[in-house]
């Protein structure tokens, strides 16, 4: 006997409804572009169900929204970028006995990074892929 699977249905995306925009719509966009918090943290803190969010988070205006607000945030430039590695860098760098690779990792990433118009200053760039042969070459790798 063939037992047959009950179809289920799709929610529909929200892309027919109009979409209207209010301060703590604007909020919960701005707070979820900067991946500081959960969900649920932001449901939260605005005081609303996370079944609303979802609600929200639905509607493709909405999602467009957080797109644009994320890639305005610093930590999405390539200059925020490198802020983070080099951060980053200075913590591994006091773990250098443990963990040699990921802080070469990080000093190649951030000298890939460097954009090919800010190259003009090529002593400095020589300089910083001189200090990266000469940490490869103290730890061994």
């Amino acid at each position: 006997m063939v037992v047959q699977k009950k179809k289920t249905k799709k929610k529909p995306v929200n892309k027919g409804k109009v979409f209207n925009w209010t301060p703590m719509r604007k909020t919960a966009a701005r707070l979820m572009s900067t991946g500081l918090k959960t969900q649920r943290q932001i449901c939260a803190e605005l005081n609303v169900t996370e079944k609303t969010m979802c609600e929200w988070k639905q509607h493709t205006e909405f999602m467009q929204e957080v797109d644009r607000l994320t890639f305005l945030q610093e930590n999405a430039t390539r200059a925020g970028v490198v802020r983070l590695a080099l951060k980053a860098l200075g913590i591994k760098e006091n773990y250098i006995d443990e963990d040699r690779s990921t802080y070469l990792d990080y000093l190649e990433f951030i000298l890939k990074t460097i954009p090919p118009d800010v190259k003009e200053d090529e002593d400095k760039l020589k300089d910083l892929a001189d200090a990266i042969m000469n940490s490869a070459k103290a730890i061994g790798k």
